[in-house]
C-alpha cells in the first residue's frame, strides 16, 4: 500500500489524477459507488444524525438521473437506514457490506446467512451483553457492531478491549472476523464485504464500464481493489494511511466538489453508442 495525497491540498481535488477524469469523460458507461459514513456525510458520534447536506445529495440524484452513469451507495448500514437518511434517490442501496441490497424498484434482497450463523451471533451478543458491553451495541442481521465515536480516547479503548476479548475466535467461532473501523470494531460474518459488492455490481453493467469508488475506512479498502484494474479507487480523509486507492479527497466536503466536477464532465460528454 501507498500513502497518498498532499499533506495541505492546494484545491479540493488536488489528490484525484488528471487521468480519472480523462477515463470519466472517454468511458462508454460508468458506475459510480460512494461509502456513506464518512463520505457522502462526515462522521457523527450519533449515527441517525449522519445525514449528507442537501447540496451533496442535489448532486448524487443529478449524476444518477444523467445519461451514462449509473450510481450506488454502499455501506454497512442496513438498508432501511440508508433510506432513512438519503431518501428517495435513483440509485442502487447495497447494505451491510454486501448482505443486502435495494433496486432502483425499491426491491430488497438479501443473502440468506450461513447455517447456524443466527445462533452464532446471539451467542456473540449474549457475551458482549454480559460483558457489559450493551450501550455501545449495534445488532445486524449480519454482524454485531460496538460503537466508541464520541468517547474519550482512554474510554474508546477500554470498550475495544472488552470486545476483542469476548468476541476472541474460540469463543465466537471462526466463521466471523473482528474487524476495526472509524469509530469501533464489528464482529462481522464472512462471506461478503465491500469488495465482493462492488464486483455484484459490476456485474449488472454493461462491458467497459468505468468504476470509480469513493470510501474512507478500512472496509472500503476491499472495494479499492476490486475497482483497481477496472477504473479508480478514492480514498476519503486524512492522507496519513496506507491504502490502495489511487485518488485522494480530504472529506466529504471536497467530495461534494468531486461530485460537481464528475456531474459537469460527463455531461458534457456525448454518450457513446452502445
Amino acid at each position: 500500500m501507498d500513502l497518498i495525497g498532499p499533506a495541505a491540498p492546494l484545491h479540493p481535488l488536488e489528490g484525484i489524477p488528471l487521468r480519472l477524469w480523462r477515463a470519466v469523460s472517454l468511458a462508454p458507461h460508468r458506475l459510480l459507488m460512494l461509502d456513506h459514513d464518512g463520505t457522502l456525510a462526515l462522521l457523527q458520534a450519533v449515527r441517525a444524525d449522519a445525514i449528507p447536506p442537501p447540496r451533496t445529495l442535489e448532486l448524487v440524484e443529478r449524476i444518477a438521473t444523467s445519461a451514462g452513469t449509473a450510481v450506488a451507495i454502499v455501506s454497512g448500514r442496513p438498508v432501511h437506514e440508508l433510506k432513512a437518511l438519503v431518501g428517495p434517490l435513483p440509485l442502487t442501496l447495497v447494505g451491510e457490506h454486501g448482505w443486502e441490497s435495494c433496486d432502483l424498484s425499491g426491491r430488497v434482497a438479501r443473502y440468506a446467512l450461513p447455517e447456524g450463523a443466527a445462533a452464532q451471533l446471539e451467542h456473540a451478543e449474549e457475551l458482549a451483553r454480559h460483558a457489559g458491553l450493551e450501550p455501545y451495541l449495534e445488532c445486524k442481521r449480519s454482524s454485531l457492531a460496538v460503537h466508541t465515536r464520541g468517547l474519550e480516547r482512554a474510554a474508546a479503548h477500554d470498550v475495544e478491549a472488552v470486545a476483542t476479548r469476548v468476541w476472541d475466535a474460540e469463543r465466537v467461532g471462526r466463521s466471523m472476523r473482528l474487524v476495526r473501523f472509524d469509530g469501533g470494531l464489528e464482529l462481522r460474518l464472512l462471506g461478503h464485504d465491500k469488495g465482493g459488492a462492488v464486483g455484484q455490481l459490476l456485474e449488472r453493467e454493461r462491458p467497459g464500464t468505468l468504476a470509480v469508488y469513493l470510501g474512507d475506512d478500512l472496509t472500503d479498502e476491499d472495494a479499492f481493489e476490486a475497482v483497481r484494474d477496472l477504473g479508480f479507487g478514492v480514498r476519503v480523509g486524512a492522507p496519513d494511511r496506507p491504502t490502495v486507492a489511487t485518488g485522494w479527497l480530504a472529506g466529504p466536503g471536497e467530495v461534494a466538489a468531486f461530485l460537481e466536477e464528475w456531474l459537469r464532465i460527463s455531461t458534457a460528454t456525448s454518450p457513446h453508442p452502445g
